[in-house]
C-alpha cells in the first residue's frame, strides 16, 4: 500500500487569528477611550456614537448639508481633534479624518462578512489567508493614514490621546499580521517581520523627535528628564535629525514646510533658498529624500508581509534573490543620503547633528548587514530546499509518491529493463585444433537444436573447453557481465546492472540530456545538489531508472 506524506494545514491558525482581528476592529467602536483626556464623559468616549457625525462631516461639502438629520446626531458632534479639512483636490474641501473613519467603518463591516470565505476557503489555494490579509492590510493602511493626518493637523500627543482606541486596534491587528506571517512562512516570515519593524523604526526616528518620546516617557514614569538634556549637551547633539539655531529639524516638519510653501507657490524658498548656505540647502533636500525613501521602504516591507507563499508549485523554497538585492539597494540609498546629511551638519557651523541621525544610521547599518547575510545564505537555502523536497518523497513497494496532499503515480508498474552489456575480456590464445574437424557429408549434416545447446555443459570462464569427440558440436558461452566504468563510494553500493544503468543515464547521458538546471554528478564528490534533483525531476527519470536503483538513491539521500 502506498502512503502519502501530507503538509500540516495552517488554516485553523488563520481562522482563529482572523476572528480575533475582527473582534479587535469591532471593539474599536465600543472601547470608551475615544477622545481620552479631552474632557469627554466616559460614555461619550465610545466612537460608535459618532458614526452619524462622521458620515455628515464627509458628505457635507458635496451635498451642501447634512445627510443624516441632527436628531440622530444628538450631542455627539464630531470632536475638534477629529476634524481636518484638506484640499488635495483644488476647490474641493475633503474631511480627511472623517474619510479615514468611514473607511475604517467599511473595513469593519467587510471583516464580518469575510469570516465566511476565511472559514470555508480552500487551504491549497490559500483563500483563507488571502482574504484575511486583504481586510487586515486595509485596516492598517486606513489607520496609518488617519494617524499621519491627525498628527499633521495637531501633534503627536493629541493624536495618541484622541485616538487611543484606534491605537490599540492598530497594534492588535498588526500583531495578528505578524503571527499569520510567521505561521505561514516560518523563519522566513520571522525575518520579514524583523525587517518591517526596522523599517518602521528608521522612518519614525527620521520623521519625529526622539526627545519628545523620551520626555513623555519620563513624565509618565514620574522621573525627571534632566539626564536626557545632560546627555545631549555632552555629545553636542539635538533631539532630531539636525538642529539649526536651537530649532529641531525633523523629516515631518520639513515636509510640512514644503507642502505649505507649495500651496503658496514658493516651494523653492522653503527647501532651496538663496539666503541659506549651500550646506543648509543640501541638508533640506536630504531630509525630504529620507522622508520619501524611508516611507517607501516601510510600505514595501509591509507588502512583503502580505506576500504569497514562499514555495513554488513544486514545493521548493523560493530564494527571492532579486527581491533581496532590491532591498539592499533601497537600504544603501537611504544610508548614503544619511551620510551626506551628516557631512553637511558637520561642515556647517550653524548646524548640529541630532541624535536621531546617529540612531538612523545605526538602524540602516543593521538592516544592510541582515540583508547581506540573507543574500549569502541563498545557495544554502536552495540546497536545503532541494534536499527537503527529495526527502519528503516516500517509497513503498514498487511505487513512489511525493509529499503532497494528493497521491501521484511517479513510476511505471513495468519499468524498462535495465541495460546489460556483455563483456568478453581477454579470451587468450585460441587452439586451432578445435576447428580441425573432419568434413561431414552434406546429406549427413545436422544442426544443433536449441534444446541440445542448452543441455551442453558450458566451459568455465577462465578455461577453454576441449571437446572429447572431434565430431561433437562446438559451443561458445559469453563471459560474465562486468563493469569497467568510474566508481566511488555510492556507485560501489550498486549491482553491476545498476552501475551500468546509472552511468548511462547520469554520466554518459546516452539516454538523453539532463534537465537544464540539474547539476552534474561528480565522481567521488558530495553531490548534495545532484541526488535531490533526481526526485525533483522524477517525471523525466521514472521510465529510465529501475525501482531497485531508485530505492538505493533514495536510501543514500536519507542517510546523508
Amino acid at each position: 500500500m502506498t502512503t502519502v506524506k501530507t503538509k500540516k494545514s495552517i488554516k485553523p491558525a488563520v481562522v482563529v487569528t482572523y476572528v480575533i482581528a475582527t473582534l479587535a476592529l469591532i471593539a474599536g467602536w465600543f472601547i470608551p477611550i475615544f477622545g481620552y483626556g479631552q474632557g469627554m464623559d466616559t460614555m461619550d468616549m465610545m466612537m460608535f456614537w459618532y458614526v452619524p457625525a462622521i458620515i455628515n462631516a464627509f458628505f457635507n461639502p458635496y451635498l451642501g448639508g447634512n445627510l443624516i438629520p441632527g436628531s440622530y446626531v444628538g450631542s455627539h458632534d464630531l470632536p475638534e481633534f477629529a476634524e481636518f479639512v484638506s484640499r488635495i483636490v483644488k476647490t474641493v474641501d475633503i474631511q480627511i479624518l472623517a474619510l479615514m473613519l468611514m473607511i475604517y467603518l467599511l473595513v469593519t463591516v467587510l471583516a464580518i462578512i469575510f469570516i465566511i470565505p476565511v472559514c470555508i476557503g480552500k487551504k491549497e489555494k490559500k483563500t483563507s489567508l488571502t482574504c484575511a490579509y486583504i481586510i487586515e492590510g486595509a485596516a492598517i493602511a486606513a489607520l496609518a493614514i488617519l494617524f499621519l493626518f491627525a498628527t499633521w493637523e495637531h501633534d503627536l500627543t493629541l493624536t495618541f490621546n484622541g485616538y487611543l482606541n484606534l491605537v490599540c486596534v492598530f497594534g492588535a491587528v498588526l500583531l495578528i499580521i505578524f503571527i499569520q506571517c510567521m505561521v505561514a512562512k516560518k523563519s522566513y516570515g520571522f525575518l520579514q517581520v524583523v525587517m518591517f519593524l526596522l523599517s518602521v523604526l528608521a522612518f519614525l526616528v527620521a520623521m519625529l523627535s526622539v526627545e519628545w518620546v523620551v520626555v513623555a516617557a519620563c513624565n509618565r514614569l514620574g522621573i525627571g528628564s534632566g539626564w536626557w538634556e545632560t546627555m545631549l549637551n555632552t555629545i553636542n547633539a539635538g533631539g532630531a535629525l539636525i538642529v539649526v539655531d536651537n530649532t529641531s529639524h525633523t523629516g515631518f516638519n520639513i515636509f510640512q514646510t514644503l507642502v505649505s510653501s507649495s500651496y503658496a507657490g514658493s516651494e523653492a524658498i522653503a527647501i532651496w533658498s538663496a539666503s541659506n548656505s549651500i550646506t543648509m540647502n543640501i541638508a533640506n533636500v536630504c531630509i525630504i529624500a529620507l522622508f520619501g525613501i524611508l516611507l517607501l521602504n516601510g510600505i514595501i516591507d509591509f507588502i512583503a508581509l502580505l506576500a504569497g507563499n514562499k514555495n513554488d508549485k513544486k514545493g521548493i523554497l523560493l530564494s527571492h534573490k532579486g527581491g533581496k538585492i532590491v532591498s539592499l539597494i533601497r537600504y544603501l540609498l537611504a544610508l548614503i543620503i544619511a551620510v551626506v546629511l551628516l557631512a553637511c551638519a558637520l561642515a556647517d557651523q550653524d548646524m548640529n547633528v541630532g541624535i536621531c541621525l546617529y540612531l538612523l544610521m545605526v538602524v540602516l547599518l543593521v538592516m544592510i548587514i541582515i540583508t547581506i547575510v540573507r543574500l549569502a545564505r541563498v545557495p544554502a537555502q536552495k540546497r536545503r530546499a532541494n534536499e527537503q523536497q527529495a526527502k519528503s518523497t516516500t517509497l513503498d513497494g514498487d511505487s513512489l509518491t511525493a509529499g503532497s496532499e494528493e497521491q501521484i503515480d511517479l513510476i511505471d508498474e513495468n519499468p524498462a529493463p535495465a541495460y546489460t552489456a556483455p563483456s568478453y575480456g581477454d579470451l587468450g590464445p585460441i587452439d586451432n585444433s578445435v576447428f580441425d574437424v573432419p568434413a561431414i557429408p552434406a546429406a549427413e549434416e545436422q544442426q544443433l537444436s536449441i534444446e541440445d545447446a542448452a543441455a551442453t555443459p558450458a566451459a568455465a570462464p577462465e578455461e577453454q573447453a576441449a571437446p572429447e569427440d572431434a565430431s561433437a558440436p562446438i559451443v561458445y558461452t559469453p563471459r560474465q557481465v562486468i563493469y569497467n566504468g568510474p566508481t566511488d563510494e555510492f556507485i560501489e553500493t550498486l549491482t553491476t546492472e545498476e552501475k551500468i544503468e546509472f552511468c548511462k543515464v547520469f554520466i554518459d547521458k546516452s539516454k538523453g540530456n539532463l534537465p537544464a538546471k540539474m547539476p552534474e554528478y561528480e565522481i567521488g564528490g558530495s553531490n548534495d545538489d545532484f541526488f535531490p534533483a533526481i526526485f525533483i525531476n522524477l517525471g523525466k527519470f521514472r521510465a529510465l531508472l529501475s525501482s531497485g536503483l531508485l530505492r538505493k538513491i533514495y536510501k543514500h539521500l536519507n542517510n546523508k
